[in-house]
């Protein structure tokens, strides 16, 4: 819905931190506290506290442990001391809205300043039982006024509010939240309805309480062109027929005291936005505001029939402003307005009040290289929206606010164009659900896009609380069978079963939660679901009576052509890519299980050997020492997989090498290959061959999309690796399926990695010149070195985090520096040093603090000197 107007600028949602309380600088402090109030948390998990301690510029500060206390409306319900190195405890509340505060002290005897924050368990769903629907096809506005409500300072006042489709709220003038598009996001709704909690205390008065108002839009429910039809497995059985609806209501201490069935309390009329969608934006018309008349509820049984569930992850919001980098008149009353990125944002623009003003959104200029009949370069290009209009007056798409995990900086210009575009491109598909474009007639949530950027996701962002709502949804689609779509939710594209490669989304996000955060609980929760798709995936397999006869829908999607703009030769046999989907989605329900003690896990492993054996026996020819018909993937994926026998590896990795380097030392496989292509070389020992790659510029390269002549990329990334030279049915310019390649960029050229929420590698790598930073629950790392032409490295660990520190053997022996005029400082923190022969590198770890390490000259030394190093 519309909000104010100024000039012309774009507002691009991005990660916002979030830091409750600013804490002054002293010997010990502490911030980054969560959970805060912004969203609530579930109520049948206990809450998990965290915090980030403060020391300043010391090293080897530990923490002996801290103080946690709760309150609620002032009154103690929690109130104990751990005992601990970890900033982090689990307490069991139930619903309400606290606040709580913590202390921590070191093994030093110190002790920090107290920080406070906010936080709120959400009710069961059962708290809107005999709360209805309202909304209506001819109006989308309604009002209210609330009054009596005599509360006093010390008083909760909430307000629970869902709205479908678009949807916001303000009283006595003011929004109850920095949310747009939708409260509620998208799910399917004869399931799961996503509702969130604000505070509004400050917005209304004390006494006599205040004006309501509830703007609406079809958004993601109704579309003038039909793109928007029932779920595809079955009617909707909801009796939900009307698209622009919501329910909500007011509790002032837990209890409800007005909502929308509240008796001839509510208005209705026709606003000023008299026509909208997701696809082609919206009009707005003020003069088109019709007059305001009485409102009742829905009846009993119409509107959404799903479970209200709280929204435990961010909602979309503005947090960045672009100004113009240029603006152009290539007609009269036609302007040109380049932002100068391909972001998904928010038009803002100032007009005379008669005038009339379309804004029409695409994503490049027109070029020579285009295969159009007519081309304008001062012109935008539209042909790739397909039937999208993307035409309004102010509003097109934003995406969830999650707040940022890595930042990276890459001496290599294209490697930081790649970076950057990684991240920008799944920042304008984060759309409460991940989107695989923001700009066309799809901004689905394709499975095989979320599976490939699975880990790239959660490197990149706070994404943890995101995902797991959608593994929600994924399950919500879960078919009797076990089976699940290409796209969740069900809708418009996609089929069921979906091709193994996209359905294996549920299980990659599963098991990189683990892997990256330590928590379990996604799976635990899922388990039941897990073992239903597995046994479908075993139907699957059985019916094709072979791991090398597996059904296949879209496969290895996207290599680049030989020529572009020309025709893909390069694919590997039907049903490869299926079966290397397989061999991982099993194997992956396997670990999940025996993690959580299950006795299915057992089935799972032995299936996975048997998958391994039949995997190797059926695409293995030893005469030339290649599987299948030897193209790029049919080397990496056996590779990745772990289904080449220890004999046959050094061959395969031979195989490898060899094929790139007869192919232009590029690559040529599509999205599935490229996703495990460059930790497949790392692995290998062929890193430099794997960085070479990516530095490339010519065409076929990730460099390419932001170096070559017509359109260079910038904060995205292309569907096609050909662009360019493409026409518009599958050409978006911005799709996250291949920025899966973010993922080694941070974690292997960069060499900064998280694992089980408090465990951090950091690895130097080849380059010259890296800097790099990870946030945790405890804390930012930062890691950074430079060649010039010794090694300087420097690092920053928070207290509660594990860091291992690699460092190349050919970099030499490394010394501690130590600044003894820093306050609180200590010389004699050392930094615990092993090596091992087998190894390439020295491996330290890193105590809590800032650290400078520098190669000393007189390197090398003989082994037998080395040991525990400790400065």
């Amino acid at each position: 819905m519309p909000k104010a107007c100024a000039a012309w600028i774009l507002h691009i949602a991005l990660g916002q931190a979030t830091s409750a309380s600013n804490v002054a600088e002293s010997p010990l402090s502490l911030t980054q506290l969560q959970p805060h109030g912004d969203f609530v948390q579930s109520p049948l998990r206990p809450v998990r506290f965290s915090f980030a301690p403060i020391i300043g510029q010391r090293r080897g500060v530990v923490m002996k442990g801290f103080w946690l206390q709760v309150l609620r409306r002032g009154l103690e319900v929690f109130n104990r001391s751990f005992a601990t190195e970890l900033p982090v405890a689990e307490v069991p509340l139930p619903p309400g809205r606290y606040h709580w505060q913590v202390q921590w002290f070191s093994t030093r005897g110190e002790v920090s300043a107290v920080a406070s924050s906010k936080v709120v368990v959400a009710d069961q769903d059962d708290i809107w039982t005999g709360i209805p629907w309202m909304g209506a096809n001819d109006t989308n506005e309604y009002e209210s006024e609330i009054s009596n409500l005599n509360v006093s300072k010390q008083d909760e006042v909430e307000l629970l509010v869902a709205t479908l489709g678009f949807g916001y709220v303000q009283i006595n003038g003011q929004e109850v939240s920095q949310d747009i598009l939708s409260y509620s996001g998208w799910t399917r709704t004869d399931r799961r309805v996503l509702y969130r909690t604000y505070d509004v205390s400050q917005l209304l008065n004390a006494t006599s309480g205040g004006h309501l108002l509830v703007a609406l839009g079809c958004g993601y429910r109704c579309d003038a062109h039909g793109r928007f039809p029932a779920y595809k497995d079955q009617a909707h059985r909801s009796l939900d027929s009307i698209a622009k609806v919501f329910r909500l209501q007011l509790r002032v201490n837990g209890q409800t005291v007005f909502h929308t069935g509240t008796p001839k309390a509510w208005r209705r009329r026709r606003g000023a936005v008299i026509q909208d969608s997701v696809y082609d934006g919206e009009v707005y018309a003020p003069q088109a505001v019709g007059p305001w008349m009485p409102s009742v509820a829905l009846p009993q049984g119409h509107g959404p029939s799903g479970a209200m569930v709280a929204a435990s992850f961010p909602g979309v919001k503005v947090t960045r402003v672009d100004h113009p980098v240029s603006i152009s008149r290539p007609a009269e009353d036609v302007y040109v307005v380049d932002f100068g990125s391909n972001v998904a944002g928010v038009c803002e623009i100032s007009v005379p009040g008669a005038a009339t003003v379309s804004l029409k959104h695409g994503e490049v200029l027109q070029h020579a290289a285009m295969p159009s009949k007519k081309v304008d370069p001062s012109r935008v290009y539209f042909g790739n929206l397909r039937s999208a209009a993307a035409n309004d007056t102010l509003v097109l798409v934003m995406n969830t606010a999650l707040a940022d995990q890595v930042n990276v900086t890459l001496e290599d210009e294209v490697l930081q164009a790649i970076h950057t575009g990684s991240k920008g491109v799944q920042r304008s598909n984060l759309m409460q659900v991940p989107t695989d474009c923001p700009q066309r007639d799809e901004r689905l949530g394709w499975m095989g896009d979320a599976s490939l950027s699975a880990a790239s996701f959660m490197a990149h962002w706070k994404y943890k609380d995101m995902v797991s709502s959608f593994l929600d949804s994924m399950v919500d689609e879960l078919g009797a069978d076990g089976s699940l779509p290409d796209v969740v939710p069900y809708q418009r594209f996609g089929g069921r079963p979906a091709d193994l490669s996209w359905s294996a989304a549920f299980l990659e996000n599963l098991w990189t939660i683990w892997k990256s955060d330590g928590d379990l609980k996604p799976a635990e929760k899922h388990w039941q679901s897990v073992k239903a798709h597995v046994n479908s995936l075993r139907a699957t397999y059985t019916a094709a009576g072979n791991v090398t006869k597996l059904p296949q829908s879209y496969g290895d999607w996207c290599p680049p052509p030989r020529t572009p703009g020309g025709k893909v030769t390069e694919t590997p046999p039907k049903g490869f890519t299926s079966a290397a989907s397989m061999l991982r989605t099993v194997q992956q329900a396997a670990e999940l299980g025996t993690a959580l003690g299950e006795e299915d896990a057992k089935w799972m492993r032995d299936w996975h050997q048997k998958l391994l054996q039949e995997f190797h026996a059926g695409y293995y020819n030893p005469s030339n020492q290649t599987y299948a018909n030897g193209v790029m993937a049919s080397y990496v994926l056996p590779l990745a997989l772990g289904a080449v026998p220890t004999s046959e590896i050094k061959a395969v990795s031979d195989g490898l090498l060899r094929y790139i380097a007869e192919n232009g030392n590029t690559w040529t496989g599509g999205i599935i290959t490229v996703r495990f292509l460059f930790d497949v070389l790392h692995d290998i020992g062929a890193a430099a061959t794997a960085l070479s790659m990516l530095q490339k510029k010519d065409y076929p390269s990730f460099g390419y999309m932001y170096f070559n002549e017509y359109e260079p990329a910038n904060e995205s990334m292309w569907e096609v690796p050909d662009a360019p030279y493409c026409g518009p049915g599958m050409n978006s310019r911005a799709h996250h399926m291949y920025s899966s390649v973010g993922h080694y960029l941070t974690t292997r050229v960069a060499g900064i990695s998280l694992s089980g929420g408090h465990h951090v590698k950091m690895a130097v790598g080849q380059l010259d010149g890296v800097r790099a930073s990870h946030g945790t629950d405890f804390g930012t790392v930062h890691f950074g070195w430079t060649r010039n032409p010794e090694l300087k490295v420097e690092v920053f660990v928070p207290v509660g985090i594990v860091a291992e520190l690699y460092i190349p053997l050919r970099d030499g022996r490394m010394k501690l520096l130590c600044n003894e005029k820093l306050e609180g400082s200590s010389c004699d923190v050392g930094v615990d040093f092993s090596f091992e022969e087998s190894s390439q590198s020295f491996r330290f770890l890193v105590p809590s603090g800032a650290h400078t390490l520098v190669a000393e000259r007189s390197w090398p030394a003989p082994m037998g000197q080395l040991g525990k190093f400790i400065v």
